[in-house]
Parts: C-alpha cells; sequence; structure tokens
C-alpha cells in the first residue's frame, strides 16, 4: 500500500508538470493565434475561439484541458470550486490582456481590449 501511495504521488507530481510544460510550449502559438484575431480571453477562465481556422479548435481544446487540470488542484487545495477558480482568474485574463487582442464579455460577445 505504500508503494502505491509513493507511486500515486510521484505520478500526480510528474501530471502537474506536464501540463504546465504543455502549456509553455504552446505559449507562443496562442500569442500568435492571439493576434490574428482566433483565440481570446474568456471570464470564464477558459480560452474561446473566434474564427476556427489554423487548428485554432485544437489549440483551444489542449489549453482548456491543463487549465481545467491545473484550475482543479489549486480549487482542492484552496478549499474552493473549479467553476469560482476559474471565473475569478479568468476575468483577472480579461482584464489584463494586451490592447488589440479579442477577449469576450459576459453577453458572449467579442471585442478588442
Amino acid at each position: 500500500m505504500k508503494k502505491f501511495l509513493l507511486f500515486a504521488m510521484a505520478f500526480v507530481a510528474f501530471a502537474a508538470t506536464a501540463e504546465i510544460e504543455s502549456m509553455k510550449a504552446r505559449l507562443p502559438t496562442i500569442i500568435d493565434m492571439k493576434s490574428k484575431g482566433l483565440v481570446g480571453e474568456q471570464p470564464d477562465g477558459y480560452l474561446g475561439v473566434i474564427k476556427n481556422e489554423g487548428g485554432a479548435q485544437a489549440v483551444a481544446n489542449a489549453e482548456n484541458s491543463d487549465r481545467k487540470a491545473e484550475y482543479t488542484k489549486r480549487a482542492a487545495a484552496q478549499g474552493q470550486t473549479v467553476e469560482v477558480l476559474a471565473g475569478v482568474l479568468g476575468e483577472a485574463r480579461v482584464r489584463q490582456e494586451k490592447s488589440g487582442r479579442f477577449v469576450r464579455q459576459k453577453d458572449g460577445s467579442w471585442v478588442k481590449n
């Protein structure tokens, strides 16, 4: 049983590192897609697709999967729900997005920041 717990803890640590690394590796693509108006930040904490061109949907899906995994870990550590944490971080991402990039409003419309 002890070996299993150690293995499980090591696997979780590895998975967390893999998610963060995949997010870092994906960042230049996301920045490029944001500058082209293909994807944008949403107040729910996830990346949204504005135009499904150049693999935007696949990139958003991969990023959102990693974000959800990260939000889930952080929410558990903070005693919050994933939705609350994602919303707080999403609204911060929208507020802090660079000028000229698209952000989604709460009414669902996309506007340039």
